[in-house]
């Protein structure tokens, strides 16, 4: 059983509920400095406590002590030749590290020039998509709509990514960053 899942779950159905350790206390017969030690991880409750605080929650036991599928996952993303997204030809190439799937509502991407050029994106189809893009070195050129904005080396920028973009890098050192592209459901 993960009890430091347990403990943040509990702290943060509180804070969502806008509950405090006392009224979650009273709820449950559970005093108020056993629930703040298990939130903070420094007790490991019984099953009869755990019983108690679900009931009190309004949670079923069983979906209260088990963690979430993919809690615990990790994944390292790295470029190669098999997640390259851009044309090959061109000056600039991007990899697709992540995809948008049920588990991850952002695209995530690396990129890079290899010489200098540009590159044009059509307007992502969900009006509700928003690009990040930060610059790790170079400058970039950002071209967004009648807009012309340069994002230099240590810089971010957002912006609505239903509308038609590019991005190009004409001088001094060529630029490289990521961006992802965030979906509201």
């Amino acid at each position: 059983m993960n009890f430091d899942y347990i403990g943040l779950f509990i702290r943060s159905f509180r804070q969502a509920n806008h509950e405090s350790l006392q009224s979650l206390a009273d709820r449950s017969g559970v005093s108020r400095s056993m629930i703040s030690q298990i939130e903070s991880g420094q007790k490991s409750p019984t099953i009869m406590i755990l019983a108690k605080l679900a009931d009190a929650m309004s949670i079923s036991l069983e979906d209260f002590i088990k963690v979430p599928k993919g809690l615990n996952t990790l994944e390292v993303l790295t470029p190669s030749e098999s997640n390259i997204v851009s044309k090959s030809a061109s000056a600039f190439v991007c990899h697709q590290l992540a995809a948008r799937s049920s588990s991850s509502p952002a695209d995530l991407y690396q990129f890079y020039f290899i010489k200098a050029g540009k590159t044009q994106f059509s307007a992502n189809p969900k009006s509700t998509a928003v690009k990040y893009v930060w610059v790790e070195q170079g400058e970039l050129s950002l071209y967004l709509s009648s807009k012309q904005v340069s994002v230099k080396a240590g810089q971010a920028i957002k912006f609505n990514a239903s509308i038609p973009h590019r991005f190009e890098c004409r001088q001094g050192i060529l630029a490289k960053g990521t961006f992802f592209i965030a979906y509201e459901n």
